[in-house]
C-alpha cells in the first residue's frame, strides 16, 4: 500500500505525463494541497521534494513550485544508448541522419590511441531529439574494417541497437567530457540560446565472435546544455 506522500506524487506525475500540467505551470501552494488531501504540510513537502529529485518540478524560493521542462539526465556510469536514456526521461526519442562519409584516420579524433591502426571509418552525423526537441548532435566514427557495409537505415535509429544486432558489445576505453564553443551550424540545429556545448568523446573497443578485442570506433556527442546533464554519484564508484 502506498504512503500518503507517494499518493500526492502519483497525482501530479499523472497530470504532468498526460499534459494537463505543462512545462512552466505553477503547482498549487503546499497548504492548498494539504487541505485538499487532508494530509500534513510535512507530507506534502516531502512529496514536492521527491518530485523535484525525479526531475518533474523545480522549486523556487518565494515563488513556488513549477513543472520543469523535460530534460535528459545521464549518470557517468550509464552504458546504454542515448535513445534509452531519453525514454527513461519520459520522452520519445528521434534521430535524423544529416550526413555520411568514409573518413581517413587523420580526420578522427583519438584514432591514434587505438591498439591497432585503423585506416578508414564510417562517419555519420545525426541530430538526436526528445519529443521533437533537439537534444544533441552526434558524430560516430565506426571502424570500416570491422563493419564493411553499414546499414544507414538501421543506424538512423539507435546505434547501440544496431551494434547489438551485429553482436558487437561496446567497451569504453576512455571518455572525455568538456565544454566547447558552438559553431553557427550547431547553434542553429540545436536551437541554442548560448554559444557553448557539452561535448563527450568516447573511444571504444568491442569483442568479436572470435573472442578478440578490437577497435570499434570513436563516438562524439554535442549536447544542448539546457536539456542535457551528466551526473556522477559517489556511491557508484
Amino acid at each position: 500500500m502506498k504512503s500518503k506522500y507517494e499518493k500526492v506524487e502519483d497525482y501530479f506525475i499523472e497530470k504532468i505525463n498526460r499534459g494537463t500540467l505543462k512545462s512552466g505551470d505553477k503547482l498549487p501552494p503546499e497548504i492548498q494541497i494539504s487541505k485538499k488531501y487532508g494530509y500534513s504540510r510535512m507530507t506534502v513537502n516531502k512529496a514536492m521534494k521527491n518530485l523535484e529529485k525525479q526531475g518533474y518540478v523545480t522549486r523556487i524560493a518565494g515563488r513556488g513550485t513549477f513543472v520543469k521542462e523535460k530534460s535528459v539526465l545521464r549518470l557517468l556510469t550509464d552504458n546504454i544508448s542515448l535513445s534509452d536514456i531519453i525514454k527513461q526521461q519520459r520522452m520519445a526519442p528521434g534521430s535524423t541522419l544529416l550526413s555520411y562519409s568514409l573518413a581517413d584516420a587523420s580526420e578522427v579524433p583519438s584514432a591514434g590511441e587505438f591498439s591497432t591502426p585503423i585506416d578508414k571509418f564510417h562517419h555519420t552525423e545525426r541530430l538526436r531529439t526528445g519529443d521533437n526537441k533537439p537534444i544533441a548532435l552526434t558524430q560516430d566514427f565506426i571502424c570500416a574494417n570491422l563493419i564493411k557495409n553499414i546499414d544507414l537505415n538501421l543506424i538512423t535509429g539507435s546505434l547501440y541497437s544496431y551494434l547489438k544486432k551485429l553482436k558487437l558489445p561496446v567497451i569504453q576505453n576512455f571518455v572525455e567530457i568538456k565544454a566547447v564553443k558552438a559553431t553557427k551550424k550547431q547553434q542553429k540545429l540545436l536551437n541554442l540560446d548560448v554559444d557553448f556545448l557539452l561535448m563527450t568523446l568516447a573511444n571504444t573497443d568491442t569483442i568479436t565472435s572470435q573472442d578478440q578485442r578490437v577497435p570499434l570506433g570513436v563516438f562524439i556527442s554535442y549536447y544542448n546544455p539546457d536539456l542535457y546533464t551528466y551526473r556522477f554519484n559517489e556511491a557508484q564508484q
